[in-house]
């Protein structure tokens, strides 16, 4: 009987069936999750079956043509193209993510199914051979199934943001595991000892990676919330700005009435009295007067969109910078105006606040430019104001301050952006010319989204 048929006779039992299908269905719940939270769970058992038959036949394949030191090699190797091949056809996700989450899933899952076949080891040597090694190896590549369904639980679309030396951490992990699980194939051999530095080997370097991903999600989720809170001062800010100019207006509302009523008596007396030249003077002054302070407010058909321009026209007249506007804005939008007041302040207090700055500095030819209009089923949003950056530095998804603290600023383009995306559409920030350029487009035909 050849060797390589003798050796499938002896690994092909009910432990190996059960490692293969462990392994493949590992990668599977990567994409998807555990299998009572996905929406189609037979489809998910169906692609279990499926992956677990293909990555079999490979295996097999693999002994009867090359034997069986390729067979341990190129068993990594199917795992990484069948988990590559999964995470390219079912995942939705960014490619950086992609790319953590696989060398991750793959650098456990080889760590687990060496601690398995080590601990295996050591149950035959010290304990009883048989039954009980094929019991204990199964029990520890169970591991393999929590260890995909955690690592499918990261709020992978935030790597995004992670600095490349939080990856790098990780990815070094990772590597780490797969280049020790090589050299355990080529040099391992039977000795118990050499099997348990492996093993802790193992174990140490699968929690630090575990804990390292870990850390990187914390850092994540607590930047999303820093986001959301900045989001929502912004609010609380708008509205109580808002507050003041309702209170200012009022007080200007209770004086024009008051001189409107001196103004009707005083033009009383002169209509009874048949001066009519005098009248027209001083009707004609009264209009001069007053057509100024009515041109200063913008309408452009939606009450949300005037409130929150307005109050920033207010702004813009109070640090002197003009505020060109071009709207064509629907008088009923889909977006929640928490979302609307978030994107037109950020958009607009950073404009204004660059070209108060450039005045400050002396220059004189500063303005800020905002257009809003439909395209297609879209709502387009254009703001452009003088600059003298050179160049912008990214942040994630964002733009990084120009301030001194970052940690205080430089969420306003990550807010907007978020915010872009929630409404399926998407936000661009570029340099042309002395001009900063914001555009912004969002889907008006997807409600808002929690």
């Amino acid at each position: 009987m050849p060797d390589n048929i003798r050796f499938i006779i002896q690994i092909v039992d009910l432990a190996w069936a059960v490692g293969v299908a462990i392994r493949a269905s590992g990668w599977v719940l990567l994409c998807h999750g555990p299998v009572w939270k996905c929406e189609r769970p037979k489809r998910v058992v169906v692609e279990c079956l499926l992956v677990t038959a293909v990555t079999a036949v490979c295996q097999l394949l693999t002994i009867l043509l090359w034997g069986y030191g390729p067979y341990l090699l190129l068993q990594i190797v199917f795992q990484g193209i069948v988990g590559a091949l999964l995470l390219h056809l079912r995942s939705d996700r960014q490619r950086k993510a992609d790319l953590v989450m696989w060398c991750s899933m793959l650098a456990g899952s080889c760590a687990i199914a060496s601690i398995s076949g080590q601990c295996s080891f050591l149950v035959g040597e010290f304990l009883a051979e048989g039954v009980a090694e094929g019991a204990v190896r199964t029990a520890v590549l169970l591991l393999i199934l929590p260890l995909a369904a955690y690592l499918h639980s990261f709020s992978l679309q935030e790597y995004e943001q992670v600095p490349a030396s939080g990856l790098a951490a990780i990815l070094i992990g990772d590597v780490s595991i797969i280049a020790m699980n090589v050299l355990e194939v080529l040099w391992a051999g039977t000795d118990y000892r050499i099997t348990v530095t492996f093993l802790v080997a193992y174990v140490s370097i699968l929690c630090m990676v575990v804990a390292a991903m870990q850390g990187i999600d914390d850092m994540c989720t607590e930047r999303n919330e820093i986001v959301e809170l900045q989001a929502e001062r912004q609010r609380l800010y708008s509205e109580r700005e808002l507050a003041r100019m309702m209170s200012d207006n009022l007080d200007d509302l209770r004086s024009i009435r008051h001189d409107l009523k001196n103004q009707y008596s005083y033009m009383q007396i002169l209509l009874s009295q048949r001066r009519y030249g005098e009248l027209e003077e001083y009707f004609r002054q009264s209009s001069e007067h007053l057509l100024p302070q009515l041109g200063q407010f913008i309408d452009c058909g939606n009450r949300s969109v005037n409130t929150i321009l307005n109050m920033e026209a207010a702004k813009a007249r109070k640090e002197g910078v003009e505020l060109i506007h071009q709207l064509v804005v629907p008088p009923v939008l889909p977006f929640s105006e928490d979302d609307l007041c978030a994107v037109l302040t950020n958009l607009l207090d950073n404009a204004i606040e660059e070209c108060a700055r450039l005045l400050r500095a002396g220059q004189t030819d500063v303005s800020t430019r905002l257009e809003i209009y439909p395209q297609k089923s879209y709502l387009f949003i254009l703001c452009r104001n003088t600059t003298d950056r050179k160049e912008l530095a990214r942040s994630g998804r964002g733009l990084r301050t120009t301030k001194g603290d970052d940690r205080l600023h430089g969420y306003g383009t990550r807010i907007i952006t978020k915010t872009a995306e929630k409404y399926n559409g998407c936000a661009e920030f570029s340099l042309s010319n002395g001009t900063f350029v914001a555009k912004l487009l969002l889907d008006m035909t997807v409600e808002e989204r929690t």
